[in-house]
């Protein structure tokens, strides 16, 4: 395909421009759109050496110019009908010529548009770049492919259609399943199965800040910022063996499933049908295997809107038309799999391969964690104080130590010893006398019991109780049983078992089995729950899968591979 035949019409500050040089100053290279010109069957090497580009700017700036600058290149090949949707990484224009110069022509002919370059990748750039990739990439417009798309009669993507915060090399690792993370959130599925020694080669995620987190975790990651549902094949096939993938896993929303908040919207959120997103996904991989996550009230759940099924028979019914009618299904406890924290989940494993044998991860022996294991190690940080904890104190435990293990997750040793995320939070003065009145074990609910009538007045006129009673709220918990089930709300609904302030992020990962070397990058500290289109990182955490969790299913997973390979 050749994109300038498509273009009707140049712009005539390009044509009648004859001036071989340009105030760079003034080149707004946010307006300056560069289209590679790679093809699917040679994307890696777009990393790996150099690549041919055509320039198609307003802007038409000189060679010269053009060999003074680093650019962070926009790769918008979805768009334009070559089938990808972003490769941005820093290159170097080593040379640039007329592709169309016929003998005894200039060689910087103005009326001649078709400039190539030769791009060379810049390793070093790259890395000292790579901190503040997302930030630049968002400063990159587009102003002329929808005038590329409608000249070539293509559809022009919806607005929100994919962003890839990360690139990643999607190259194969001997010997490793191959795994596409649908739901994605923060990463903590990629994060227990890369530790099994499973390969991530794509994550889609719809929470912008889910995917800063993941992509500055897991770089070699293809991660697409996008609605699963406006994802195709084509953002898919180049980024995957030719053969399809082994697993691909579905964690879709559960709050449409929850017991908690409001019993009906399963009546009208189009959420519960996200998991059909999941075999849509698996299907174009030509997936091997599915893994279904979700809260164990998934199946108690009804669609109301036509048939009135339960949700889960729906769903099992789509999986064997979709050829993935081998399954089992399971409820895993998930302190059961070395995680401080009661957190029941429901799974469906389905295979294409209708004489594999499959089976669900068996618990490990080892006992039960402790919210005071989970925390060893972490300093107490003190509210209000604006003083992040950063040296590990001289407590130990068999968990602290797996937390900052990185060998045992496949992670880079962290470059700083310093603990990550250990921020105190802000508390008014009124909400820290609440919270020295609980007990291990109270919450909110068990102060509203215990103060009645006149003092409990005096102590709601002082705003040291809420007029109103949350049932999950300000729990204090015990430190010698795992925590309760650690959700979005985890900010305001845990008290430490020590100190009157609420949790960290750092110790919030804890209890989620995050290892220490995880960073959470994305979004704000906090924010209100106002909009599920933004998460904090307290709400990042709430919502992810247990990396630990996701581990014992990595090396179940792996065993079924090994007994059928």
């Amino acid at each position: 395909m050749d994109l300038f035949q498509v273009q009707a019409e140049y712009p005539k500050e390009i044509v009648h421009n004859s001036s071989q040089e340009i105030n760079l100053d003034d080149l707004d290279v946010s307006k300056n759109v560069l289209i590679c010109n790679v093809k699917k069957d040679n994307v890696r090497h777009f990393l790996d050496g150099t690549a041919k580009i055509y320039y198609t700017g307003k802007e038409f700036p000189s060679t010269i110019a053009l060999n003074k600058l680093y650019y962070f290149i926009p790769f918008f090949g979805l768009k334009c009908g070559l089938g990808f949707t972003g490769i941005r990484d820093l290159y170097l224009i080593k040379i640039a010529r007329v592709g169309t110069r016929k003998e005894g022509e200039l060689d910087n002919d103005p009326r001649d548009l078709r400039l190539v370059f030769e791009l060379q990748f810049v390793k070093h750039l790259y890395e000292q770049y790579q901190p503040h990739r997302l930030n630049i990439w968002n400063t990159f417009t587009d102003t002329t492919l929808e005038v590329l798309s409608a000249a070539s009669n293509k559809q022009v993507p919806h607005a929100q259609d994919a962003t890839v915060f990360n690139e990643g090399d999607v190259r194969l690792q001997k010997g490793k399943l191959t795994h596409i993370d649908c739901f994605a959130g923060p990463g903590g599925i990629c994060t227990g199965l890369h530790a099994a020694g499973l390969q991530t080669l794509i994550a889609i995620e719809y929470i912008k800040s889910c995917c800063e987190t993941y992509s500055a975790n897991h770089p070699q990651v293809h991660v697409i910022h996008s609605d699963i549902r406006q994802v195709t094949e084509e953002q898919i096939l180049p980024y995957i063996p030719a053969n399809g993938v082994d697993l691909v896993t579905s964690g879709m929303p559960c709050e449409t499933f929850s017991t908690a908040g409001n019993t009906s919207r399963s009546f009208y959120d189009d959420r519960q049908f996200l998991y059909r997103e999941g075999i849509r996904i698996a299907q174009i991989a030509n997936a091997k295997m599915i893994l279904f996550e979700n809260v164990p009230a998934i199946t108690s759940k009804r669609e109301a809107k036509q048939s009135g099924d339960l949700i889960v028979n729906i769903l099992k019914r789509e999986l064997r038309a979709a050829g993935y009618g081998n399954y089992i299904e399971v409820v895993l406890d998930s302190t059961k799999y070395g995680v401080p924290q009661k957190r029941n989940r429901f799974f469906i494993l389905a295979c294409r391969f209708p004489e594999w044998k499959l089976q669900s991860p068996k618990p490990t022996d080892t006992p039960l964690v402790t919210v005071k294991e989970a925390l060893a190690g972490l300093p107490n940080v003190i509210a209000n104080s604006n003083q992040e904890g950063k040296e590990y104190t001289e407590e130990h435990s068999d968990y602290e130590q797996l937390m900052r293990n990185d060998a045992f997750w496949h992670r880079e040793t962290m470059s700083s010893k310093d603990i990550l995320n250990h921020m105190p939070m802000k508390h008014r003065a009124c909400t820290l006398q609440r919270f020295a009145l609980l007990n291990q074990g109270d919450s909110l609910k068990s102060l509203f019991d215990r103060y009645q009538g006149e003092e409990r007045e005096r102590l709601q006129e002082e705003r040291i109780l809420p007029k109103k009673m949350f049932i999950k709220r300000n729990y204090r918990l015990k430190p010698d049983e795992p925590s309760p089930t650690v959700t979005s709300h985890c900010l305001d609904e845990f008290v430490h078992p020590e100190y009157d302030r609420a949790l960290t992020v750092r110790e919030c990962a804890r209890l989620q089995s995050f290892p220490d070397s995880y960073n959470f990058v994305g979004g704000p500290y906090i924010v209100p729950h106002i909009d599920r289109t933004v998460q904090d990182k307290y709400e990042q955490i709430g919502d992810a899968v247990p990396p630990l969790l996701a581990y014992a299913w990595g090396k179940k997973i792996k065993e079924i591979f090994a007994e059928n390979d």
